[in-house]
């Protein structure tokens, strides 16, 4: 008996509910987004931009808003992180993947941040940079995507390395200056092969083992 497209598309979606989330939360900040004025954009960008000084007046909004905040080619990030999303958690389960994800996004947004911090502090930059604009979905893409190195199946796993490769003259822009961007990609694709990594072997030891039989 030959599935139906329609029902395996079901089944399908049911093994990613979190992506599902994601896509359509994504699909409609972008959708959102692109209808606002220039300046009612800018405003929005301001309050949910994760530098340091919103993050020390309001963190926990700017934080969770940031990712969904996509300010240039939009559907190119939508595509590839819905579907690296997909990956990491047809592979891992659902509350794996949302981890990765998150602790993509939220520890390369510390870190990077973090660094803006110390070198105000140490006067290498101006006070300014603490109000840098800081929106995007990018940590949370970059972090998918190492993700599916560690853990997606064999043809995935080439795909999303090639893809990172390819990415990482833009991602990585500013590096050597520790720009934010380029430090917050680097650390988001740390993390998010550590989490994958991690996870996974995490996933396998929770899995029932089989009792030998004797003969």
């Amino acid at each position: 008996m030959i599935a139906q497209p329609g029902r395996v598309a079901a089944d399908a979606a049911r093994r990613v509910p979190v992506t599902g989330v994601f896509v359509a939360l994504l699909a409609l900040a972008e959708i959102v987004y692109a209808t606002l004025t220039h300046p009612a954009a800018q405003r929005f960008a301001e309050w949910a931009s994760t530098n340091v000084d919103r993050l020390r007046a309001e963190p926990l909004g700017p934080m969770i808003v940031s990712a969904f905040v996509v300010q240039e080619d939009p559907l190119p990030w939508l595509v590839v992180g819905g579907v690296a999303f997909a990956i990491v958690e047809w592979r891992l389960g659902w509350w794996r993947a949302l981890v990765t994800a998150l602790s993509a996004h939220v520890v390369g947004t510390l870190v990077s941040e973090g660094i803006v911090w110390w070198r105000v502090q140490h006067e290498t930059l101006p006070a300014s940079a603490l109000r840098q604009l800081d929106v995007g979905t990018s940590y949370v893409v970059a972090g998918l995507l190492a993700a599916v190195v560690a853990v997606g199946p064999r043809i995935a796993r080439v795909v999303a390395a090639v893809l990172l490769l390819a990415l990482s003259p833009a991602l990585l822009e500013g590096i050597t200056g520790l720009e934010v961007a380029a430090v917050g990609h680097l650390t988001s694709v740390v993390v998010g092969l550590a989490s994958g990594l991690l996870l996974q072997v995490r996933a396998r030891s929770s899995e029932p083992r089989m009792t030998p039989q004797p003969f």
